[in-house]
């Protein structure tokens, strides 16, 4: 399959280049106003068409962040087929490119996804709201980026990049609109001159909007504000400073019962799990009647009886604020740019899911300071060279994770101190040929200092009968480990640190008395790890609007820390990327078409889900371990179609092979097995202590990858209609994905189902685009596809989907 990947692509890149050199001089040059735009990006740090970029990247402009409703992070996967994203439990936001990534959604876990916001590293991936607004563009980058963005971009980066103040120019703009759920929008940006060698710009924006679930979970309550100065002190130096602050209200969404889990017995034992849709509508939240009392029928063995109502109304309280500064000196040598940054959050928020609650208060603090040289040794050598230092802490005073049987309450602070060193040399030792080295090195020193009381509510081994313990509560809503501890001992239930099973029995019967298991955790550790990443690439130019280029890169993503007893670290991950493609503008500048064929090959894959630690008894915890190996390989191509000079054409097509190597994890065998679709087989593990713990090996090897659908597309079209002083725009699309899975037990009810999403808009607006009034409707089919699911104890599905149809108008004007 390699082999046949690698030669199609290698096809379509010549296919797509070789034509050019024979219709070059021919083509007859585009009229004034008629060819596709030519768009600069920053991609490599240095300025540059994205046609001319020797890399894979989708640029995102603000007319198109507007018509899919990005509004935030999550967002994003709606406008490229290679980025998968999505909420990942409170205001943390999951990035996989290309099927690399991992579920970041504490804070002692880094993404592999780098997001860099006005040219600066965001350490934590709940620090990414409030900035889709007043933008030049949006950059993802795909594939590994180990050289010049660095901290842990295993599978990409993607670059936020605002609107910058423009010298001797008094302008502005605004954008108001309005939709069902009463969502209510806005955007407003004003740019005003201070004298002939300064400027100022100001921005900001609001999102209001109903919960799209029944319970009115989900609800957004948000508001940004960036302000910007910028000084040309000479024409060779010039300075800018900026400043933003984000708010997150209103709540993260609660999810939906998708299905019920129940184990089966037959005449020779256990005979398998059954699974029962529940036949909700995926907007019925868990708070809803109707779903509380799904639960409250359901049987929990750990405490012997049936459910108890979800109760942890989610909320955010999260504040978010930074500054920055870039200084650029140009010299006849080359520019030397240089840019500290300080940023700050400050997180109160709750959530829920397979949570009956889960909340956590948190301060993030990152300092930052990047130094970069770009010069040239006459026309036939380009250089870069810079440095790097960054360093967060952060500080957890309060976390807890509430799951009815099981609550762990922790408290931990964690610090990171990277240091990085890097380069990049290109040579063109011939007109059309160039050739590029850059290598980056990276020191990360992290330090994890905490404690996790993990308290496991428990009645009886084996099971129960129904109503063996009815004086045993579930785990309440406590406010901190003290208060919980008071709850139960307060009504006889002793709180006890003995593993379950050493407890003595029932007089007259098999079963231990109930009681409250206090398991702590404590990590106070600290790790470094070094790396060397490296690229090597080829570009050859067979005309100026015509190229194809080769790559081989690397990827490095730091190890880390989970609450977790005898998995308590993880190790580093990497990546090699192998990258052929073409980019290529044909008839005048009307047709581009760009092709990419690439095989990525990861090892030691970081994964962060719901596991079992090795604990006695193992605990339900949170954690990110090393799974193993895969093989990521595929196609891409981009085209855009100028048809007429009111008529635009655009497709966006990947094709995506994946495979687990290997992937083996464990799951404690406590007399049923895993609920898994994976191989699995009986065996043994040794705790910390000594213990011996039985437990069965799962291998999913041979398995996709997560988030990685084999068909991706977005498909659009746009047609302008003039009407003297006025034109009306027609806009229409569809997005496709293929079917995927996001969880590691690879189960056909938690498959994200193959779905269209479309949507359309048509725009009035004045000739000169003064003004503009808009309708739109997106997510026209109304397909919810899911973004994931889990069990809770009472065996409920618990999921979360894409949002539903929204429509709505739009008004605006600028000048």
């Amino acid at each position: 399959m390699k082999g046949m990947l690698l030669s199609s692509a290698a096809a379509g890149v010549f296919f797509c280049a070789v034509p050019a050199t024979a219709q070059s001089d021919a083509a007859p040059p585009a009229e004034e106003g008629q060819g596709l735009e030519e768009i600069i990006v920053t991609a490599q740090r240095v300025q540059e068409s994205s046609q001319r970029a020797p890399l894979a990247l989708d640029v995102v402009n603000p007319a198109e962040l507007l018509r899919q409703n990005v509004v935030r992070a999550e967002d994003l996967s709606r406008t490229s087929p290679a980025l998968a994203s999505s909420g990942g439990g409170g205001p943390t936001t999951v990035f996989f490119v290309r099927g690399v990534g991992n579920a970041t959604v504490n804070a002692y876990s880094d993404p592999a996804i780098a997001f860099n916001y006005d040219g600066v590293y965001i350490g934590r991936p709940s620090s990414t709201s409030g900035m889709f607004y007043d933008l030049q563009r949006v950059e993802v980058l795909k594939g590994p980026q180990g050289t010049l963005y660095g901290r842990n971009a295993t599978g990409g980066a993607i670059n936020v990049i605002p609107a910058r103040p423009k010298l001797g120019e008094t302008s502005g703009q605004v954008m108001l609109g309005y939709g069902n759920y009463d969502w209510l929008t806005g955007q407003a940006a004003l740019n005003l001159p201070v004298g002939d060698n300064a400027a100022i710009r100001v921005a900001g924006m609001m999102s209001n909007r109903d919960g799209f679930l029944s319970d009115g979970t989900g609800k957004q309550r948000e508001y940004a504000f960036r302000g910007q100065l910028l000084v040309e002190a000479t024409p060779a130096l010039t300075l800018r400073l900026g400043v933003d602050y984000a708010h997150q209200g209103g709540s993260g969404a609660s999810g939906f019962y998708l299905g019920a889990v129940n184990p089966t017995f037959g005449p020779t034992g256990f005979a398998g799990y059954s699974y029962v849709p529940t036949g909700f509508d995926r907007t019925q939240g868990l708070l809803d009647p109707r779903s509380n009392a799904l639960l409250g029928s359901r049987f929990v063995g750990q405490v012997g009886r049936t459910g108890a109502v979800v109760d942890g109304r989610p909320y955010n309280d999260n504040n978010y604020w930074g500054v920055t500064a870039e200084l650029n000196y140009e010299t006849a040598a080359g520019t030397l740019t240089v840019q500290p940054a300080y940023r700050e959050g400050k997180l109160d928020y709750t959530f829920n899911g397979v949570f009956r609650g889960g909340g956590v208060k948190e301060t993030d603090k990152q300092t930052s300071v990047e130094a970069r040289w770009a010069g040239n040794v006459g026309p036939a050598i380009d250089y870069l060279v810079g440095g790097m230092y960054f360093d967060e802490n952060i500080d957890v005073p309060f976390a807890y994770y509430n799951q009815s049987t099981l609550t762990p309450y922790q408290s931990f602070t964690t610090a990171t101190e990277s240091w990085a060193g890097f380069g990049k040399l290109t040579v063109r030792p011939v007109e059309k040929l160039s050739l590029t080295a850059a290598g980056r090195y990276t020191s990360d020193k992290k330090r994890f200092d905490g404690l996790s009381q993990v308290y496991i509510v428990f009645c009886g081994n084996p099971a129960p009968p129904q109503d063996f313990c009815p004086t045993l509560p579930f785990t309440p809503l406590a406010g901190s480990a003290a208060e919980l501890e008071e709850f139960y001992t307060s009504r006889g239930i002793p709180v006890t640190p003995v593993p379950l099973y050493a407890l003595p029995p029932v007089a007259g019967g098999s079963q231990t008395a109930p009681f409250v298991l206090r398991s702590p955790i404590a990590i106070n550790a600290g790790l470094t790890n070094e790396k060397f990443t490296y690229r090597l690439a080829a570009q050859y130019d067979f005309t100026p609007r015509s190229m194809v280029y080769a790559s081989f890169e690397t990827g490095y993503h730091a190890g880390g820390f989970s609450f977790a007893r005898g998995v308590e670290s993880y190790e580093p991950e990497t990546i090699k990327a192998y990258t052929i493609g073409s980019k290529n503008r044909f008839l005048g500048n009307r047709l581009q078409v760009n092709v990419e064929g690439f095989i990525w090959k990861y090892k030691n894959q970081q994964y962060s889900q719901f596991g079992y630690d090795l604990g006695n008894p193992p605990s339900t915890v949170f954690l990110t371990r090393n799974i193993g190996d895969s093989t990521i390989q595929g196609i891409d191509l981009d085209v855009e179609f100028l048809a007429t000079r009111n008529t635009l054409l655009s497709a966006s097509v990947q094709y995506l092979d994946t495979e687990y190597d290997s992937f083996v994890y464990f799951a404690p065998n406590q007399g049923l097995p895993p609920n898994t679709t994976c191989a699995f087989a009986p065996t043994t593990q040794t705790t910390p202590g000594g213990a011996t713990l039985n437990v069965f090996r799962v291998d999913c090897s041979g398995k996709q990858a997560f988030n990685s659908p084999e068909w991706s597309f977005n498909l659009d079209a746009q047609q302008t209609i003039p009407l003297g002083a006025y034109k009306l725009m027609l806009q229409g699309g569809t997005r496709y994905r293929s079917e995927s899975y996001s969880s590691a037990d690879y189960l056909p009810y938690l498959r994200s189902e193959a779905a269209f999403v479309s949507n359309a808009s048509i725009t009035l607006s004045s000739a000169d685009d003064r003004w503009f009034a808009s309708l739109y409707v997106f997510n026209i089919e109304d397909n919810q596809r899911l973004v994931g699911g889990t069990a809770n104890s009472a065996g409920l599905i618990s999921a979360s989907a894409e949002q539903p149809r929204t429509w709505g108008v739009r008004v605006g004007g600028k000048f």
